[in-house]
């Protein structure tokens, strides 16, 4: 019998948001980028959204903050395209976002969260 894999679903990562669209921004994905809701995003310093890296530097702090966590899946493979992002003020499940994987030097996760809780965006385990 085959196994099926499902693929996040569009915003099934919040838990709650601020009332309205207060929470949401669009933005430009970056040519290149194939990214699954509930990616958490930072700016590639030319204005448009990539994949957050948590790269830090020689102190240990991180080069670029996040700025966001995609709220659905984007293919911008083919050139940039328009997306819609949580950018502040919610609550999220940890388990269901993509952010870098644990180095062996470590630290990643919690640079992540620490990131999004700059934004107002708290990641419940």
């Amino acid at each position: 019998m085959p196994v099926f894999t499902e693929a996040a679903h569009t915003a099934e990562f919040i838990l709650s948001e601020a009332n309205g669209h207060r929470s949401r921004e669009s933005g430009t994905l970056a040519s290149g980028q194939d990214l699954a809701a509930g990616t958490v995003l930072q700016d590639n310093g030319a204005g448009k959204l990539v994949a957050f890296d948590a790269d830090t530097n020689t102190a240990g702090d991180l080069v670029d903050e996040a700025v966001g966590i995609l709220l659905a899946a984007g293919d911008a493979s083919d050139g940039d395209i328009e997306v819609a992002y949580i950018a502040r003020d919610a609550e999220v499940n940890l388990k269901l976002l993509t952010y870098p994987a644990e180095t062996t030097a470590g630290g990643q996760e919690a640079d992540t969260i620490a990131s999004l809780k700059l934004l107002g965006i708290i990641a419940r385990d």
